[in-house]
């Protein structure tokens, strides 16, 4: 019996170890630097500003499409919980918004332009769970509630595209520095 109670002890302490890990790695935790559980529209900015470098594998001051690529598939990788190579609702938004979240089973709409619809200067999780969602949603071409890589990574092409506003090929500092200022709030880009 003792035995028996040290092996579930040392399965849960391992299983618990993974979650934090799991947790880490996560966009949310990255995005939420002094620890409060909120994400405010400067920390947005702050983590995207900070993914450039991170994405800058060659250290040019661009980003090719190949370096964005295997960027977002790390995304999809670490969002992807459960490892079954699809994601859920529930994993892309826990990602970005945080494990607590309660994303609804259905939405409707279009995605929102900008994550802090209030300009508040706080990104609150009813807002990032709609922003986030709706990615998700745009991501999901068949409606299958899943969203494979084939499908992630073709949405991910447009947000290239969408990104490199001058069509060279390469995103700069400036465009994603645009782009994601846009995101963060809509009249101020706080």
């Amino acid at each position: 019996m003792i035995m028996m109670l040290l092996v579930l002890t040392i399965g849960l302490s391992v299983a618990m170890a993974q979650e934090k890990i799991m947790l880490k790695e996560s966009a949310f935790t990255k995005m939420d630097t002094n620890g409060d559980g909120e994400i405010t529209v400067a920390e947005f900015k702050a983590y995207w500003k900070g993914r450039f470098g991170d994405i800058d594998a060659n250290k040019d001051g661009k980003l090719m499409a190949a370096e964005f690529e295997k960027a977002t598939r790390q995304v999809f990788d670490f969002a992807d919980k459960d490892k079954d190579n699809v994601l859920v609702a529930q994993e892309f938004v826990a990602y970005w918004c945080g494990p607590d979240v309660v994303v609804p089973k259905k939405t409707k709409g279009k995605p929102k332009k900008t994550i802090d619809t209030n300009n508040d200067g706080t990104i609150s999780k009813d807002e990032c769970v709609v922003f986030w969602r709706a990615r998700f949603n745009e991501m999901d071409k068949n409606r299958d509630g899943k969203v494979t890589m084939d499908e992630f990574m073709t949405d991910i092409k447009k947000e290239f595209k969408k990104i490199d506003k001058n069509g060279d090929g390469y995103i700069s500092v400036q465009e994603y520095d645009y782009y994601w200022s846009g995101k963060a709030s809509a009249k101020t880009g706080k």
